[in-house]
């Protein structure tokens, strides 16, 4: 039985494959076994596992019929064996030590779960991007192990909702019985998120291990335009799954809500596909999103990301534009506006509020908006700046 078994979900990636099997076996930790399962790929990416599995022993191929990247991983963690399971995206580049520092890690702490860093990198031009967020280390305890008790209001926050950055304990995954929903995109928010939370035992290695490649075209993250609301049903199963804890629901409640209200925002901001993005606008104009508890708190509830409710609010004037006869929609809106509006007064005073709104219509009106370059991080720094027990509930 070996240590580590690596499910490597394949889905038409013969572009990619080679150099991302090629970093897998050149890992200086061996003792794995690695489990492609290809998802009816249309492409020659069947052959190349083929060929890859004759050479190499660890290797075993298993093929499907098309059933999308959570059904995919759950047949490959049902014929996982090894001791700690990873499951990497098959057009990523793994650094060599990769393994064998997250093993070694998991085996110091007794882990349920160990994450690493990250970098990215855009697959057309080959720049490096953006990548501190992958990891949020200023929300992280500096204590080791940690669980979602020491971090209540940053566990949705301090780490990203996907699978490919992080080791897992098969024991601990059977345990709770962990697959993936039946969904084509956001699936992976369910499973990691739903694993933090039950985890007692977390730890991360502080080292970029993975170069993740952004802007593919025909990427899972491109699928979200055929279910565009397909995020709200996964944060809706995962909320659910949450609440059968009511105590523990209770002391992630704040942190959870703050993160699906920031989630919604960035799912609406970024599709970029115009009859999906009317769809997920009117689905918010309409409140169809009841589960994210919106209506009837106010912004400084969603205060943890202190951008996110503005950000909110022009979404809310982007479906009133697409939707100019939805009165119900602008009526919510002006509600919400006068509320917004009240509070800053409340807590700023009225010159630093001016100031704002004036500083805001400037940059409507010229554009000129200066773009963050991303935070310098110190492990456990916003259990400094931001005391848990200030944030407003």
């Amino acid at each position: 039985m070996p240590q580590i078994s690596i499910v490597l979900p394949v889905y038409n990636m013969e572009h990619y494959l080679k150099a991302t099997i090629d970093s897998i076996l050149s890992q200086s930790y061996t003792d794995f076994e690695l489990i492609c399962i290809d998802d009816g790929s249309t492409d020659n990416s069947m052959t190349l596992l083929n060929e890859y599995a004759s050479r190499d022993s660890r290797i075993s191929v298993y093929s499907q019929h098309n059933a999308g990247p959570g059904a995919t991983r759950n047949n490959g963690l049902n014929k996982a064996t090894g001791k700690y399971v990873m499951m990497l995206d098959a057009d990523d580049i793994y650094y060599s030590d990769m393994l064998e520092l997250l093993h070694s890690k998991a085996i110091q702490l007794d882990a349920d779960i160990v994450a690493c860093k990250s970098n990215r990198f855009d697959n057309e031009t080959g720049a490096k991007l953006d990548s501190w967020w992958m990891l949020n280390e200023s929300q992280i305890p500096e204590e080791e192990p940690f669980n979602c008790r020491n971090m209540p209001d940053y566990i949705f926050t301090a780490f990203m909702g996907w699978p490919w950055d992080k080791m897992f304990s098969r024991a601990f995954i059977e345990k709770h019985g962990l697959r993936y929903p039946a969904l084509s995109n956001s699936e992976d928010l369910y499973f990691v998120f739903l694993a933090l939370a039950k985890a007692e035992r977390i730890g991360i290695v502080e080292r970029e291990l993975i170069d993740h490649r952004d802007n593919r075209k025909g990427s899972v993250s491109g699928s979200r335009a055929k279910d565009p609301l397909a995020f709200y049903t996964s944060t809706c199963l995962l909320k659910s799954e949450l609440q059968k804890d009511p105590e523990l629901y209770q002391k992630l409640s704040w942190g959870f809500l703050n993160w699906a209200f920031g989630y919604m925002v960035w799912n609406i901001e970024t599709m970029d596909d115009p009859e999906a993005k009317s769809i997920q606008l009117d689905a918010l104009s309409s409140g169809k999103f009841t589960e994210l508890e919106i209506e009837g708190r106010s912004p400084a509830f969603f205060s943890l990301d202190p951008n996110v409710y503005n950000r909110y609010r022009d979404l809310l004037n982007m479906a009133d534009q697409t939707n100019p006869g939805n009165v119900d929609s602008f009526g919510r809106r002006i509600l919400a506006k006068v509320i917004h509006l009240l509070q800053r007064l409340y807590a700023e005073g009225f010159c630093s509020t001016a100031h704002a709104y004036c500083s805001a219509v400037k940059e409507k009106i010229t554009g000129d908006k200066q773009l963050d370059e991303g935070p310098e991080l110190s492990r456990g720094e916003a259990f400094i700046a931001i005391p848990t027990q200030n944030n407003p509930r």
